[in-house]
């Protein structure tokens, strides 16, 4: 009897995700999931997709997103699919959108009237519910941020928690969790997640250990002290029993290049002594961020209206200069993303922004933010290439963008945004697998796929595997590439013949097609 299929993916070299080497074969697809993968000579299909010399592959899935508003502007994510990811995590660096309560929903609501979209949520179930009634083209999940609990409980206090208030912040974990997040996320270098103190975030990853949720950190220093801040990191996992994930390692700042191979391995003697954890990594040089963190912690307290105040004070502004200990500081390396009040200093550094205004650049980096209510993305070029591959070649290191999801044109277009936002996992395949060699095409493709899938427990997804849901790219590896740059940033991603979403094709030679076909994955649910 011949086989007949919603969807057959015929004719390519099958990578299945998991490490092993690239074999002939073809994909049958009926409803959500892979029911067949062999030689389908014969089958009938409703729809079929050609994939004769390319690689098919499991959708890339993104640990490291911030596209947690995105997701609501634009359903279709459309820098992020267009690059074959077929699952993304938002929520990260302790900033997530939910839960918003006090001072937390103050933030958030700032971060979305940028957009004309109002909150219609308090909760992270109602927050996962909002994204689940505008659909998305892609399957979407998020942590809890560390950050957004301390804003509920504490407001913009910088002080340790009281007995109570740290009570109340575990038990609004312990229902986000409940609700569906994958974890919490620290921004240890963010206020008001850098006024925690290790005993606080130990208490809270026992609780994420606890419903076998991750524990992800963008930890508390990437320069001069990132030695110390991934013993943090450890430490917290072999004090809680949490997993733990290393958000974008990377040793930023030249005087610190080439310490990623003492983190690296102190990474690696963790996971021998048990300790369960990994990191991931954006494949580029050059980093991005707020201009807010050229500022110190304390002119941070109590959120950004309190900020943008502080920073209008002349006496302020002197206090800060009289702490300035960053000798290394490279203003001229700190280029303007958005800048939406001043779109003309987009694409200038903070030394020529300085020069053109005849001040410092310190003063310039105030002024601007004043003027853009401290909504300045900047990119910052601050890391070496060998680091890069020392990372990438570790096997516990996955790949995550680090982005929100962006668009050539409308709301999403602002700006210079960093590279990454569009071509962060097509930039491994030919950069780092097909022209250097760093690592293998299947080892690339496991680093993007099931590593990430078994970092979050994901159920049936990360692997090309019968019964698994159908999640799929197909990508020409000898044509796959980056087009984006950091001048001419808002450029798709070459060489993505489709991507398939839960069965659905999502994306066929460039057109983003309808239906979309995202889900929105809840722990408890949709992770082990």
């Amino acid at each position: 009897m011949t086989a007949a299929f919603d969807l057959l993916i015929n004719g390519g070299q099958v990578c299945d995700g998991t490490g092993a080497p690239p074999r002939r074969a073809d994909l049958g697809i009926n409803g959500e999931r892979i029911v067949a993968i062999g030689d389908l000579a014969g089958a009938t299909a409703k729809q079929r997709i050609d994939a004769a010399g390319r690689v098919v592959a499991p959708g890339f899935i993104d640990i490291h997103s911030h596209s947690d508003e995105s997701v609501l502007v634009e359903p279709r994510l459309l820098s992020t699919l267009h690059q074959g990811v077929t699952t993304v995590v938002a929520g990260n660096c302790g900033s997530s959108s939910a839960p918003a309560i006090g001072l937390a929903a103050e933030e958030v609501d700032r971060r979305l009237q940028r957009f004309v979209i109002e909150r219609t949520w308090t909760s992270f179930d109602e927050y996962l519910g909002a994204i689940e009634g505008r659909g998305a083209a892609i399957n979407f999940c998020s942590f809890v941020g560390h950050g957004r609990l301390r804003q509920c409980v504490m407001g913009g206090d910088r002080r340790a928690p009281a007995a109570g208030e740290l009570a109340a912040m575990r038990a609004l974990l312990a229902s986000s969790l409940d609700e569906g997040a994958v974890g919490m996320a620290t921004g240890l270098i963010y206020p008001p997640g850098s006024y925690a103190e290790t005993d606080e975030i130990a208490t809270l990853a026992a609780a994420v250990s606890s419903a076998d949720g991750l524990y992800a950190s963008h930890i508390r220093n990437e320069g001069t002290r990132l030695v110390e801040a991934v013993e943090e990191g450890l430490a917290i996992g072999a004090r809680s029993g949490a997993r733990v994930q290393l958000s974008h390692h990377k040793a930023a700042g030249r005087q610190n290049w080439g310490k990623v191979e003492k983190t690296l391995a102190l990474i690696a003697g963790a996971r021998e002594g048990g300790v369960d954890v990994a990191a991931d990594q954006y494949p580029y040089t050059a980093s991005s961020t707020s201009l807010g963190v050229v500022v110190p912690d304390w002119v941070h307290e109590g959120g950004t209206d309190a900020l943008v105040s502080r920073l209008r004070d002349p006496g302020v502004r002197q206090r800060i200069r009289d702490a300035e200990t960053e000798t290394e500081r490279r203003w001229d390396a700190i280029v303007i993303a958005r800048a939406r009040r001043r779109p003309e200093l987009v694409g200038q550094t903070i030394a020529a922004v300085a020069a053109d205004r005849g001040i410092e650049p310190l003063e310039a980096a105030c002024d601007l933010l004043v003027e853009e209510d401290a909504a300045v993305p900047v990119v910052i070029h601050s890391m070496c290439e060998a680091d890069v591959e020392m990372v990438l070649r570790a096997p516990f290191v996955c790949i995550g963008s680090d982005s929100s999801a962006v668009a050539p044109e409308g709301p999403l277009s602002e700006g210079q945004p960093h590279p990454r936002a569009y071509g962060c996992f097509p930039r491994v395949l030919s950069r780092y697998v097909r022209e250097l060699g760093v690592v293998s095409l299947e080892e690339a493709i496991r680093k993007m796929t099931s590593l990430t899938a078994s970092r979050l427990r994901l159920r049936r997804r990360g692997a090309l595997q019968e019964g698994w849901y159908a999640d799929v790219v197909v990508f020409d590896p000898l044509t796959i590439t980056d087009a984006a740059t950091f001048d001419r940033p808002h450029q798709y991603a070459k060489g993505i013949a489709a991507v398939v979403v839960n069965g659905g094709i999502a994306l066929d030679h460039g057109i983003v097609r309808e239906p979309l076909h995202g889900r929105v994955l809840r722990r408890g649910r949709d992770l082990a």
